[in-house]
């Protein structure tokens, strides 16, 4: 049985993200749930109402910068427009509309031809005015900006099927301008931060494009958390995972000594002698990936710490890819020798909140009251 929902899904992005290949494999996946789907390909290449982008792509009106941004933006509104009608319809019968470029495509790759912050967005409020204000086309519940240096993505445009409308050549005018690309990825940024219902996936690591597959579940996981939240919420709580990577012949994997442990095991992955009053930061010898809306804490490891060997604190951040390290100091009277594969700290695994910060009066009114440090006492 289909099920119906009626939601309008963006993918967007510079040109050579992968918005054509991964909005297919999206509309499989949600075909294969049972959704009742829909496509939506800006510019609508095979309607009359694109008849002047193609020229325009073509060069026949002359460089991307000669048209300008407000010129280019009309012409891709109208072809807009007259999709509108039909993607109002689909939502209406209940089905997941997934467009690849919309109107955050004039936004990205227009606005990219204005330098100055403040004018670009003026302009940017324009196109949003002149697109969902006067033409009123439908607002997507989810915008998906996919992200890749201009460089990553100006390579992947060779791997592109030849276009008609280009008459043999392999590039549009946008596609060809490597200088126009760096400008419009800095663009798509500004909106991810600027407008609602944005959200940013990134498709890169290290200079390198991610696999399709991984690209894929990161935006998967953004439309589940729309169409069908407890369903994600159950995903996470059963595929709850964190990627390792050993970098040095040394390291050894965290572990846990009894399944019912609150937190990981750390090995240092050296040699080391810390003699009393003295600290020393410690290598592991692995990168941890570790989850958005997720932070590791280093503690102590008992073992150790009977002896006076204690961690000076730590946060692993969800965003850090570098070498995790301990930093320890022995407050004991005993020289500490350290070799590879021996237990220095733990890692614990927490879930974070990131409440709004509001500047405000604070109440005292409570059971402890003006109570400053140390006023609860020992006892």
């Amino acid at each position: 049985m289909e099920k119906t929902i009626g939601k309008l899904i963006v993918i967007d992005g510079i040109d050579g993200a992968g918005k054509g290949t991964q909005t297919q494999i999206l509309i499989d996946r949600l075909l294969q749930d049972g959704y009742k789907v829909k496509m939506a390909d800006f510019p609508q290449y095979d309607s009359t109402s694109s008849d002047f982008i193609k020229e325009y792509l073509n060069g026949k009106y002359g460089s991307a910068e000669e048209v300008g941004p407000f010129r280019a933006s009309a012409l891709f509104a109208v072809d807009r427009y007259d999709a509108s009608f039909k993607i109002k319809a689909w939502l209406d019968e209940g089905y997941i509309v997934i467009s690849n470029r919309y109107v955050s495509s004039n936004m990205g790759h227009q606005g990219g031809k204005i330098a100055d912050k403040a004018k670009r967005k003026k302009y940017m409020d324009w196109v949003y005015a002149l697109e969902y204000n006067l033409f009123q086309i439908p607002k997507p519940d989810l915008n998906i900006i996919l992200h890749v240096d201009a460089e990553i993505g100006h390579k992947l445009v060779e791997n592109k099927a030849i276009r008609s409308y280009l008459c043999g050549e392999k590039r549009d005018i946008h596609e060809a301008d490597i200088d126009h690309l760096r400008a419009a990825e800095k663009v798509y940024l500004e909106i991810a931060e600027s407008y609602p219902n944005f959200t940013l996936i990134e498709c890169a690591e290290n200079g390198q494009i991610l696999k399709r597959e991984e690209i894929h579940e990161m935006i998967w996981n953004k439309v589940l958390a729309l169409i069908d939240p407890e369903r994600l919420q159950k995903n996470s709580k059963e595929k709850f995972q964190i990627n390792i990577e050993r970098i040095s012949p040394m390291a050894k994997l965290p572990s846990k000594a009894y399944s019912g442990d609150a937190a990981f095991d750390l090995y240092s992955s050296e040699y080391v002698s810390l003699s009393p009053c003295n600290r020393a930061i410690i290598a592991t010898g692995i990168k941890m990936a570790i989850p958005e809306n997720y932070a590791g804490l280093i503690w102590d490891k008992s073992g150790i710490a009977k002896n006076g060997i204690h961690v000076l604190g730590g946060v692993i951040d969800s965003g850090y890819r570098g070498e995790v390290k301990v930093n320890l100091i022995n407050l004991g009277e005993d020289i500490l020798n350290i070799e590879p594969g021996q237990k220095i700290a733990q890692i614990l695994i927490q879930k974070i909140e990131n409440p709004e910060i509001i500047e405000s009066t604070v109440n005292d009114k409570t059971n402890r009251g003006e109570g400053g440090y140390g006023s609860s006492g020992l006892f």
